[in-house]
């Protein structure tokens, strides 16, 4: 089950990113509050996402360079390596709005 959570676990960032930044923008209208704090808080988390989906590609590729070329497990690391990239290309997309001007 483990393997199951690595092998995902980038797409699984990116979900919980979509979702937090989602609850923080509803959080955000109901406030009515200063709205750079909570553009800054949504910063703050798409980067810790995404500093999240970086150490886990930074992680399958290291344990993918250690083992051996014909071991079965390679080719789930090389699948979260691919979706790791695919998670973070989503969250700095999704994040692209906290950049934008009001």
């Amino acid at each position: 089950m483990r393997f199951w959570a690595v092998m995902t676990g980038g797409l699984l960032i990116w979900a919980v990113h979509f979702l937090g930044l989602y609850l923080l923008a509803s959080a955000a209208d109901v406030a009515k509050g200063d709205a750079a704090a909570w553009n800054a808080a949504g910063l703050v988390f798409s980067l810790v996402c995404l500093l999240s989906v970086i150490g886990l590609c930074w992680r399958g590729a290291a344990a993918l360079k250690a083992r051996p070329a014909d071991d079965t497990g390679a080719f789930g690391l090389r699948l979260a390596i691919a979706g790791g990239l695919l998670g973070g290309i989503g969250v700095v997309f999704q994040s692209l709005v906290l950049l934008t001007p009001a």
